[in-house]
């Protein structure tokens, strides 16, 4: 439901539940500890004023001092001591009903202890809540009485209860001035991606700068590599159509001329037969050019669906295809192999292999050496190096190669690498170039 909203519009709902939240549940807490402290601080005040030896010998008894009542209690007259001789005529109706209370009640339970234990309480009489608390006097037969009104705690706690609420709304206060900065700090880099997002859709130049080590910092920097990729794409696209277009213009130009001299009776190459062979030539190697093509695209289409990725001897196929291909020329083909297995389709690796000893054909001197360790594939040949500033691209499908090749041949070598979780690359030696095939790391 919260998607609906923009971001501060979210935060000031959470942020509004979380406040009416922490009325409702964090306050009744925060009373209910806060009354549990103040009985403790009322009956530490009581034990304070009964431990004062300054107040019990000098402060008239009845007298009330610092908030509190204390009075002593006679055990052998089972009476109250009052000074001046007017009983407790002059105190409180409440104070005169807690302490007939206490005669008969926790007064009588002290006396009957053998250990004399402290009893301390509170009663409510009327609207007047009064902490208690009764100890023995040491060596005597008496026992001190201390009483102290709710009024000193109300006084506590709405004190306390104030300085937690300006706490709180502080707290409150301050937190949500966060939160908020905290929120534009994220919505002012959001912004800007999506007016770079808006003007790569509408072909506009422009720069993202957002400074940031995050995730939304490395959400614009995939950003950024994407647009550069998308132009690069889009720049190899537009060379792939022009030298495809260049390099299919030859063959079509030939068949369409011989054609027409065929059809006037004209061979180019003295007879019928020998012309008709250079239009199958052409045708063939048209063919062969547009199935290249089409392939590259189906294995665009397999790596992105979902492989299985089956084990094969790859040793097995190696020897099958340099059985064939030393059958076919005269340059032989050195091999150091292993029992190793591959994952992948085997036909997929067979085309990707022929293509690379095609390639090493095209251009070794006199050595092809394959080399198969255990996730490692080496074919090496003893040709001219590469330069270095094509070693980068010379497996893109849009790259024109050595000699006016396009490098299909290496894109579906590098495309079916991937696909199976191998990487293939180039490296010149100090005589000659290997391509290498290694296990990518999951």
């Amino acid at each position: 439901m919260l998607k609906r909203f923009s971001l501060i519009k979210q935060l000031l709902i959470v942020f509004g539940i979380l406040a009416i939240l922490d009325v409702a549940l964090l306050m009744p807490l925060v009373d209910y500890n806060m009354n549990a402290i103040i009985d403790k601080q009322m009956y530490n005040k009581l034990e304070e004023v009964q431990n004062s030896y300054a107040y019990f010998h000098s402060a008239p008894p009845g007298r009330m001092v610092a908030h509190s009542f204390s009075f002593i209690y006679n055990a052998t007259t089972g009476a109250y001591d009052f000074d001046n001789n007017d009983n407790n005529s002059n105190l409180p109706d409440n104070i005169r009903m807690m302490l007939s209370a206490l005669s008969s009640g926790a007064l009588q339970s002290i006396i009957n202890d053998p250990h004399h234990r402290v009893i301390k309480d509170k009663r409510t009489y009327g609207q007047q809540t009064y902490y208690y608390r009764v100890s023995k006097n040491k060596n005597m037969n008496t026992y001190i009485v201390s009483l102290l009104s709710s009024d000193y705690s109300d006084d506590l706690v709405t004190s306390m209860q104030a300085r937690i609420i300006y706490l709180q709304y502080g707290f409150l206060a301050l937190s949500a001035l966060v939160l908020i900065l905290w929120v534009l700090s994220l919505i002012n880099p959001l912004r800007k991606i999506k007016a770079y997002v808006d003007n790569i859709k509408n072909h506009t130049e422009s720069t993202l700068n957002v400074k940031r080590k995050d995730e939304i910092g490395i959400v614009a920097d995939a950003i950024v590599d994407m647009k550069e990729d998308i132009e690069r794409q889009e720049k190899a696209k537009e060379e792939m159509i022009h030298n495809i277009s260049h390099d299919l213009k030859t063959p079509i130009a030939l068949i369409k001329t011989y054609s027409e001299s065929v059809k006037d009776d004209i061979y180019p190459y003295g007879t019928k037969e020998a012309s008709m062979d250079i239009i199958l030539e052409n045708a063939d190697r048209l063919e062969h050019k547009v199935k290249t093509l089409l392939y590259l695209n189906r294995l665009d289409y397999i790596g992105s669906e979902e492989k299985s990725l089956v084990p094969f001897d790859m040793k097995e196929l190696i020897e099958h295809i340099v059985t064939q291909m030393n059958a076919m020329n005269d340059l032989q083909i050195e091999t150091v192999l292993d029992h190793v297995s591959f994952l992948g389709n085997s036909d997929h690796w067979r085309i990707a292999i022929e293509n690379i000893i095609e390639n090493a054909f095209r251009y070794a001197k006199s050595v092809i050496k394959i080399t198969l360790h255990k996730d490692y594939l080496e074919i090496y040949n003893d040709g001219d190096p590469i330069e270095e500033d094509r070693l980068e691209d010379l497996f893109s499908p849009y790259v024109k190669g050595v000699k006016g090749q396009f490098g299909l041949g290496l894109s579906i070598v590098s495309k079916t690498a991937e696909m199976y979780g191998y990487k293939v690359t180039a490296v010149n030696r100090e005589v000659g170039v290997s391509f290498i095939f290694t296990k990518l790391d999951h």
